[in-house]
C-alpha cells in the first residue's frame, strides 16, 4: 500500500493522513488508537498516532527507500568536538581518526524499509517481578533488602540474580531468569510480532540522516546528558531521552544495548564500555551514533550473549510490520 510509504505518506491532507491511521488499528489484534502525534527532534518531524497494546505504546513508521551506514562525515567536526576527539585518540595512540570512528560503523548500503508499528520503549529481557507476599523469599534476600533500604541507591543488582528498585517509597524486588538470543526471538514471534533488523533499527533511529549522530557530525556539548550533567537540571528530561521524530526512545544511553533481529545482535549502546574506558564526551556517546555496530565482539563474546542476552544493560523492543 504506497501510502504507507514516506514520500507518499506525508503528501496526505491532514483528513486522509488521520483516516489512514485509524485503519491500521485493524492490522494486529488489541491494537487500539489512542490518539494523533507530531514529534519533532533535530530539524525532523513527522505526523503520526500512536496505539495501545498490551500495557504499551505504538507508533506509525512510513516506510521508505534510504541509505544506512557510515563511511566518512557530511561536514566533519566543529572544532570543540574535534579538540574532544583528538585528545581521545592520542591517548590511546590513534593515528587517522576517521578510519578508527568508521570501524565501529556499519557499511554504506541503500535499503527499503517497510512501515511499521512500531513500540516506543525499551522492554527488560529476563526479569520478573518477586511474587507479592512471598514471606520466604523475603526472608532468604532480608539482609540485601535491608542493607538496600538504608542506601541512598535507587538500582542494585545482585550477581545477575536479584534487583533491587526504589518505587514511590517501596522497594521493588526482581528475580533473573537467563534468556538465550534465540528464545527470545522466538517468543517474540509467537506473539505475532518481530524483533528490527539491524536496518529497521537503523532507519529508525536516524530516519535516513547521513551525519554520524542524528544530531549531526558534531557533538552537542549544549545538551543535558544523564551521564555527565551533576546540575540540578537532572530533574529535567535528558535531551537523548526524548522521542524522536517518529515518537521513539531510542539510542538515548550508551550503557544500553537494543537487540536486533541481525548478525550484529545488538544496537544503540555498548555497555559504558567507551565512557568507562576514560574517554571525552563526544568519544563516550559514539556508541549512541546511529549507524554504530559492536564490531569488536569477539566469538567468545558473541557466543556469550548468544547463551544469554538479558541484564541490567540489555533490551529489545517489538514492531509489526505492515
Amino acid at each position: 500500500m504506497f501510502e504507507l510509504y514516506r514520500n507518499h505518506y506525508t503528501k496526505l491532507p491532514e483528513r486522509e493522513r488521520q483516516a489512514l491511521l485509524a485503519s491500521l488499528s485493524k492490522r494486529h489484534p488489541g491494537l487500539e488508537l489512542e490518539r494523533f502525534a507530531r514529534f519533532e527532534r533535530f530539524g525532523r518531524s513527522m505526523d503520526t498516532a500512536i496505539y495501545s497494546l498490551d500495557g504499551s505504546e505504538f507508533v506509525f513508521v512510513p516506510g521508505d527507500t534510504v541509505t544506512l551506514g557510515w563511511d566518512s562525515f557530511i561536514v566533519g567536526f566543529d572544532e570543540a568536538t574535534r579538540q574532544d576527539v583528538d585528545e581521545t585518540l592520542e591517548e590511546f595512540d590513534i593515528e587517522d581518526g576517521e578510519a578508527w570512528i568508521g570501524s565501529f560503523m556499519s557499511p554504506v548500503r541503500t535499503v527499503m524499509v517497510q512501515p511499521m508499528l512500531v513500540e516506543r520503549n525499551l522492554r527488560d529481557i529476563g526479569w520478573t517481578k518477586a511474587p507479592p507476599g512471598d514471606e520466604a523469599f523475603v526472608e532468604r534476600w532480608k539482609a540485601e533488602i535491608d542493607k538496600f533500604e538504608k542506601s541512598s541507591l535507587n538500582r542494585l543488582t545482585i550477581d545477575k540474580r536479584l534487583r533491587f528498585d526504589r518505587s514511590d517509597g517501596f522497594t521493588v524486588l526482581e528475580t533473573y531468569t537467563p534468556v538465550s538470543y534465540e528464545d527470545l526471538l522466538t517468543s517474540v514471534k509467537s506473539r505475532g510480532f518481530s524483533v528490527p533488523t539491524e536496518d529497521e533499527w537503523e532507519y529508525l533511529c536516524g530516519g535516513g540522516s547521513r551525519t554520524l549522530w542524528r544530531f549531526g557530525d558534531s557533538f552537542d556539548y549544549d545538551m543535558h546528558l544523564k551521564h555527565f550533567d551533576t546540575t540540578e537540571r537532572q530533574r529535567e528530561p535528558y535531551d537523548l531521552e526524548l522521542p524522536n521524530e517518529f515518537g521513539l526512545y531510542i539510542a538515548y544511553d550508551p550503557y544500553r544495548y537494543e537487540v536486533v533481529d541481525s548478525s550484529c545482535l545488538l544496537k544503540g549502546g555498548d555497555g559504558g564500555s567507551l565512557i568507562c574506558g576514560g574517554t571525552g564526551m563526544a568519544i563516550g556517546y559514539l556508541p549512541t551514533a546511529t549507524y554504530y555496530r559492536q564490531s569488536y565482539m569477539g566469538k567468545a563474546t558473541e557466543a556469550a550473549y548468544k547463551a544469554d542476552i538479558g541484564g541490567d544493560y540489555t533490551f529489545y523492543r517489538k514492531i509489526i510490520r505492515m
